[in-house]
């Protein structure tokens, strides 16, 4: 993967602005289901979306809420958060069946295909495109004006299993001849936004972020050193098993209904940024590409056992 510099980029960040409850945050933050498994009051059957921890909880919480309330209306079934703690305890639950339809990055799902043959369903259709970019941040008055230019520094990672924080921002270094934990020092810190904090608090020199998020501090403290060359979009992930009905029901709501009905098109205009542009049918052979910046990082390794990491230091999420 080849990646190209840039001096700078316009600010198009929005704030969230939304009002949430109390009792749904909790919900958020402690992973606790509204109700046992089975059936939700009324009858309706209790449906699980599982939530990669891309982002801090409560960010998580007011991304993914308003498609659990619209999926809950289109289909009548009761869709609820099962937000993980992190990203090998969303791979582990969607393998596990405790979840229906997980939100994962393409990196995470291709390991979960390879552990228990995890589906797409769907993936994101982000601004109106079927891929997504990695940024490598740097602060504005940062003297680094390439990647070469890092040599020496530290840079601040997501989590290990990040697509857009981790795998590719990785690959770019290594194309631009440095070696993280050797030619850079590095550390993983969880979450995309502690990557980018960590650099605005001068705990890093440079960040890996995904697209959207980078967005939101470029202009505040923050400048885009460089950006990778388009990336499968997020996938919607079903466990292997799922029913084929039950994938036509919910590929029907998530794709379909929005293309002929009006008020589902103005439910998912004021949902977030990431998710609003809405869906398109998803397959395995998609995230090839993602497969092959896999091998080219860490070699033909087998996707079912732990990966090999460099020696970047483990911060607390």
């Amino acid at each position: 993967m080849r990646c190209r510099t840039v001096a700078g980029t316009r600010n198009h960040s929005r704030g969230v602005a939304r009002v949430f409850s109390f009792v749904g945050l909790a919900a958020a933050l402690f992973l606790a289901p509204a109700f046992p498994a089975g059936e939700a009051p009324g009858g309706k059957v209790i449906r699980r979306i599982g939530v990669v921890s891309l982002y801090n909880p409560r960010l998580m919480y007011l991304k993914l809420q308003p498609l659990a309330d619209w999926l809950s209306e289109a289909t009548g079934e009761h869709w609820e958060l099962a937000l993980s703690t992190s990203y090998e305890q969303a791979v582990d639950r969607l393998c596990s069946g405790e979840i229906d339809l997980a939100y994962l990055g393409p990196f995470t799902y291709v390991i979960a295909h390879a552990r228990c043959g995890a589906e797409p369903l769907v993936h994101l259709r982000t601004g109106g495109k079927d891929t997504f970019e990695s940024w490598i941040l740097v602060r504005e008055d940062s003297g680094v004006r390439d990647l070469p230019g890092l040599r020496g520094h530290r840079v601040a990672f997501g989590s290990p299993l990040s697509t857009s924080s981790y795998l590719v921002p990785r690959r770019m270094l290594e194309e631009a001849g440095l070696r993280p934990g050797a030619d850079v020092s590095c550390g993983f810190y969880g979450h995309h936004e502690r990557a980018a904090r960590a650099v605005l608090l001068g705990e890093a020199d440079a960040a890996g972020v995904r697209d959207t998020i980078g967005a939101r501090f470029i202009g505040r403290g923050l400048r885009l050193l460089a950006r990778s060359r388009p990336i499968p979009n997020f996938p919607f992930v079903v466990p292997r098993d799922t029913p084929e009905e039950l994938k036509r029901r919910w590929l029907a709501v998530l794709v379909d209904l929005p293309g002929r009905d009006a008020r589902a098109r103005a439910a998912m205009a004021g949902w977030d940024v990431e998710l609003r542009d809405g869906f398109a049918p998803a397959n395995d052979a998609f995230y090839d590409p993602v497969r092959r910046i896999v091998r080219e990082v860490f070699g033909r390794v087998d996707l079912r056992d732990p990966l090999p990491l460099p020696p970047c230091e483990r911060r607390r999420p």
